[in-house]
């Protein structure tokens, strides 16, 4: 064997074995708040300054026993299997740990408290320029509810997991201005970009997350960019998203191996979501789906929303 050779092969093993294969996240049991399942081993749910959060396990066995652990929220156990747990006044992440004493498999969840929505101040939440949501929101189809609040970002905490391939950061505005920041996300479309991801990685590319070109949109960003006032994008449940894995320059990267990067590359990502139309567990997560090309500003890139109706561009 040729020492060019040699080395070729070395490289070769040497990226095979350092890739670390796709963990979907799932937990081995599941956990119910407000008609909502969480399934993986971690989520997030939102919550208003001293709300009650009530969580129950889903279908558990009776040979089971689960603990539930939280230093900041005052746990009322109802039962083995159902709890109710009143949050502190002060916004910010209160986890909480759900634990399996048999298999000892667990779930985190963060607890966001949000700064509420009534806040706002002229159009500002405690320094940070958030602009003025339509006080009409009118639509036959969309359900366009003000948010209730927001999730308070900052260097601490920006870092969090959301669900188990995507991070606080990701969603972050993309509009000057310190720390704190602030953020509005729909546990639903957490699930969504969980569940393509998934998929993604199920048609054989290897992928940790999707990169966001663009996440949640303040109001105020959102008309400078001279976006609708209705955007999804502003109400927490819409991504600009792209495969950007190596090397992770912030574009799509080259999918279908042609040497180009361009509309094509971000197709591929289209068609899958367009193909899990076809399936019945996607329906709750029915909505939005755009194709752009490449301009000087920006990667090829897909847009997914959870509007509630089928809309394509």
């Amino acid at each position: 064997m040729s020492k060019k050779l040699f080395i070729i092969i070395f490289i070769l093993l040497f990226y095979t074995l350092t890739i670390q294969a796709y963990d979907d996240g799932k937990a081995g049991f599941k956990v119910a708040y407000n008609n909502n399942i969480i399934s993986q081993e971690v989520a997030s749910v939102f919550v208003l300054p001293e709300e009650t959060l009530k969580l129950n396990i889903y279908r558990p066995q009776k040979n089971n026993n689960y603990v539930i652990k939280s230093t900041e929220s005052n746990i009322i156990k109802n039962n083995d299997f159902e709890w109710e747990m009143r949050f502190p006044k002060e916004p910010g992440n209160y986890p909480v740990r759900v634990t399996n004493n048999i298999s000892k498999e667990s779930i985190r969840i963060n607890v966001f408290v949000l700064e509420p929505f009534s806040n706002l101040n002229g159009g500002y939440l405690n320094g940070f320029r958030i602009g003025n949501y339509p006080l009409s929101l009118i639509s036959e189809n969309e359900n366009y509810d003000l948010p209730k609040g927001f999730i308070k970002v900052t260097p601490e905490n920006e870092d969090t997991y959301l669900s188990p391939h995507f991070q606080l950061k990701q969603f972050i505005c993309r509009q000057q201005g310190g720390y704190p920041k602030y953020v509005v996300i729909q546990e639903l479309l957490l699930n969504k970009l969980e569940y393509l991801l998934y998929e993604i990685n199920q048609k054989g590319f290897n992928v940790d997350t999707f990169h966001m070109i663009s996440g949640y949109r303040t109001p105020y960003y959102n008309k400078y960019l001279g976006n609708s006032d209705l955007s999804r994008h502003v109400f927490g449940d819409a991504a600009d998203i792209i495969i950007d894995v190596y090397p992770k320059d912030g574009y799509m990267d080259d999918l279908n191996s042609d040497g180009q990067i361009n509309y094509k590359d971000a197709d591929i990502l289209y068609d899958l979501v367009e193909r899990s139309y076809k399936r019945s567990e996607y329906e709750e997560y029915v909505g939005g789906l755009g194709l752009y090309k490449r301009t000087s500003k920006h990667s090829p890139f897909i847009h997914i929303d959870t509007r509630g109706y089928k809309a394509r561009w």
